[in-house]
């Protein structure tokens, strides 16, 4: 349906915002949506092996790559799909080199851009923070056994419930606690391997959208 309105049209005749809004209306949502049905079927699958894992936040570190790949399939798609739909309708929806150089050199600008593909990681961000559930099993047993008995006396002693109380906000906050002083570290020490990386994802898109698709 979508080929046929780009080749039965006169685009040409319709103004360029009008041409923009038919792409993002009616052409990236569908594209986009397939992605995601992807990536929540991934996460699904994942989520319900690592149920049955011994270390199910293995799990959400493979959902996590998954989506990193997801994530680069659906701009190449989209490079593509958008790529088509210039050549099929004559002029184009969106001109692909100007917006590469918009986003090389203004990326603060495009933040609609990003937001869109982004989507498909909503899914893995969900299953990630549920394995996080996970890191209270880095407890050993004797602490998690005494906090079972103070919870099983809890409803008996009112000094067991207070002991009960702080045992499971210990279980969960201080293994989130050194999750968020390792992720902080690792931000601090590792971020300009982050920007690298999301650089080399910039160039991995404008090779494809310059060599295998022709866009640029």
């Amino acid at each position: 349906m979508i080929i046929f309105f780009a080749i039965a049209i006169d685009w040409s005749t319709i103004p360029k915002g009008r041409r923009s809004l038919f792409l993002f209306l009616a052409v990236l949502p569908l594209l986009n949506a397939l992605f995601d049905v992807i990536s929540y079927a991934a996460t699904l699958s994942l989520t319900r092996r690592g149920l049955q894992a011994r270390l199910p936040i293995l799990y959400g570190l493979a959902d996590l790559v998954l989506a990193c790949v997801l994530f680069l399939a659906l701009g190449a798609t989209l490079v593509a799909a958008i790529h088509a739909l210039n050549l099929l309708a004559g002029v184009p929806f969106i001109d692909l080199p100007a917006l590469f150089e918009g986003v090389t050199s203004t990326p603060g600008a495009y933040f609609w851009l990003y937001a869109m593909p982004f989507s498909t990681i909503l899914p893995t961000a969900l299953h990630f923070s549920l394995r996080l559930l996970g890191l209270q099993g880095i407890w050993p047993r004797a602490p998690r056994r005494r906090g079972a008995l103070w919870i099983e006396a809890a409803d008996r002693s009112a000094l067991h419930a207070f002991w009960a109380s702080f045992a499971l906000g210990m279980i969960w906050a201080l293994p989130l606690a050194a999750l968020c002083v390792f992720l902080w570290a690792l931000w601090w020490f590792a971020a300009p391997g982050v920007i690298w990386l999301l650089s080399r994802y910039l160039d991995a898109l404008i090779w494809i959208a310059a060599n295998p698709v022709g866009a640029i």
